[in-house]
């Protein structure tokens, strides 16, 4: 576990493929992870209605409070088009992704950004793309683990890992975890970080291995190693000194 680029061979597992466990934050239906293509579209189209309003009113010149204004309703609108989460979890599945608290830096960086382009909005409304960028990266980054297999969800793509092509797990020093496939190739998995890496193993229900236990085992093993290493040189020190006598 301490060092770098460790890849960890996935261990048997006596869960079927048709029963799995329930392990971690189960995921539920709904959010914006569920929404259908139609309804991600219309979300897009009224956030881009607001960015439109509110290029047009700097341009005009509008007042400041009529621009921000309009953000209560647009949130509103947006809120409705989302689906709502039912309380029913999803046995057996499992969903790591980045944590919500990111939502509050996107909301950070809203405010960085609007500043600057209301003082030069024609060259600047780029920027209020910015928060809607992460905001899709924040809802698309995750990897969903099931009794089938892995679900990897980026903010291009979306790909598919069953649990027999999975060979074992790598663990690079920065950025995240990746699956080392059987034909050694490997695979990042989004929004598992190291940090989540427990969360990964605990819902993989036996199907990679406790690393962290061991991780610890082989650590008590070398501190019994090293005591009974001190006990038999206490010991020769000992012998010696009766010796000497």
């Amino acid at each position: 576990m301490s060092s770098p680029h460790q890849s960890v061979p996935p261990s048997e597992s006596s869960h079927t493929t048709d029963e799995g466990t329930q392990t971690g934050r189960p995921s539920r239906p709904g959010g914006l992870r569920s929404a259908s293509p139609g309804r991600l579209a219309a979300i897009g189209a009224v956030v881009l209605a607001y960015l439109t309003f509110v290029v047009v009113g700097t341009v005009q010149d509008w007042s400041l409070g009529t621009l921000v204004g309009m953000v209560v309703p647009t949130a509103v609108i947006v809120w409705l088009l989302v689906p709502r989460k039912t309380n029913t979890p999803t046995p057996g599945v499992h969903v790591i992704g980045v944590p919500k608290l990111a939502y509050i830096g996107v909301l950070v960086l809203a405010f960085c950004v609007f500043f600057p382009f209301v003082g030069w909005p024609a060259l600047l409304w780029p920027l209020l793309l910015l928060p809607v960028i992460a905001v899709w990266w924040v809802t698309r980054t995750h990897t969903t683990v099931s009794a089938s297999g892995l679900d990897l969800s980026s903010m291009v793509r979306r790909k598919h890992l069953d649990w027999s092509q999975i060979k074992g797990i790598t663990i690079p020093k920065r950025g995240y975890v990746r699956a080392r496939l059987t034909d050694d190739a490997e695979v990042t998995l989004p929004g598992v970080g190291y940090d989540r890496l427990r969360e990964l193993i605990d819902a993989s229900g036996g199907r990679l291995p406790d690393v962290f236990a061991s991780a610890e085992a082989a650590q008590i093993e070398a501190a019994r190693k090293a005591r009974e290493e001190a006990e038999r040189a206490e010991a020769d020190v000992i012998d010696e000194s009766a010796a000497t006598d």
